[in-house]
């Protein structure tokens, strides 16, 4: 009955040892997914961004009054999206912080920062205060704090404080 026992308990031990080794395994194999690739310059990162996002159009990249560089991106015709360029300790990187929005009928979507700083985009064709014509010069944005939308906040601030077109279709 002991040796019974025994053998029990090593075969418990065993099964614990092989299920911490599929822990840590699974736990390294997620840690790979979130691995982010840096670069030394901006011009390096978005090079890659471009060609990892498969970007067709136009990149505009707008200075927020917070500081943080938010890559407006046009990827198709009239298909446009966010991303962010970050620099880290390890370098440059650029991420895309929302989903894909058609615009040409006064689009506008919500969108929060790797910092967590909320920001609403409108579009419009037509000039109006705190707008900026996109580089493509189709469409007029706008960059305003909050999420005013699902907040109903009528009050817009906004949040640019300088532009640059970082990519040109014809380049």
């Amino acid at each position: 009955m002991k040796n019974k026992l025994v053998k029990v308990e090593v075969i418990i031990r065993r099964f614990m040892v092989i299920l911490m080794v599929i822990a840590i395994f699974f736990i390294s194999a997620c840690s790979e997914k979130d691995k982010i690739d840096h670069f030394s310059s901006k011009e390096e990162t978005l090079e890659h961004f471009s060609e990892k996002e498969d970007i067709e159009g136009n990149i505009d990249l707008i200075i927020t009054t917070r500081g943080e560089k938010l890559l407006v991106v046009q990827s198709r015709e009239d298909v446009f999206f966010v991303g962010e360029l970050i620099e880290d300790k390890e370098g440059y990187y650029a991420k895309r912080i929302s989903d894909s929005v058609g615009v040409g009928i006064g689009a506008s979507w919500e969108l929060n920062t790797v910092n967590k700083n909320k920001y609403t985009i409108f579009e419009k064709n037509k000039e109006d205060a705190y707008y900026i014509k996109f580089s493509n010069g189709e469409y007029d944005i706008s960059l305003v704090e909050g999420h005013t939308i699902s907040e109903n906040d009528l009050v817009l601030t906004s949040a640019i404080k300088e532009v640059e077109t970082v990519k040109d279709k014809i380049n």
